[in-house]
């Protein structure tokens, strides 16, 4: 059987989605030293107050799967690479969007900004399936 490296990709993300599910962004330790969110504050007040009805155990899920799908887009990024195909422009672009929503890696273990996580997922599931797209070509 032949293996797919962006399936194995995507079934890693999945399972890093879980782990940090259950026991929370601590586990990556300190890696970006940049926390930038309050313009997206203002933008994203309505929806986090939507979210906060869904209580913490949602929002930490929101929050793991956000950080997986930034894994496995930058994994599929280093795919892309190494296919000699064009990759690190967006993953500037989507790491600094990211690092504005999500904050500094710091304090993301107390950070629950519903808003802010599920507008992370959101972009980092959008970059990943156009890298996903790029790799399958």
């Amino acid at each position: 059987m032949k293996r797919d490296p962006v399936g194995l990709v995507w079934l890693a993300g999945l399972v890093l989605a879980v782990l940090l599910s259950v026991f929370g962004p601590g586990l990556l330790g300190m890696v970006f030293g940049i926390d930038l969110v309050g313009a997206l504050d203002r933008a994203a007040s309505r929806l986090e107050e939507a979210l906060r009805t869904l209580g913490d155990p949602a929002r930490a899920m929101i929050r793991g799967f956000a950080i997986a799908a930034y894994m496995v887009f930058i994994a599929l990024c280093v795919l892309a690479r190494r296919r000699r195909l064009p990759a690190m422009g967006i993953a500037i672009a989507v790491t600094l969007l990211f690092v504005f929503l999500a904050g500094a890696p710091g304090a993301w273990a107390g950070s629950l900004h519903g808003a802010h996580w599920l507008l992370a997922l959101l972009l980092n599931l959008g970059a990943a399936a156009i890298m996903t797209r790029r790799l399958r070509r």
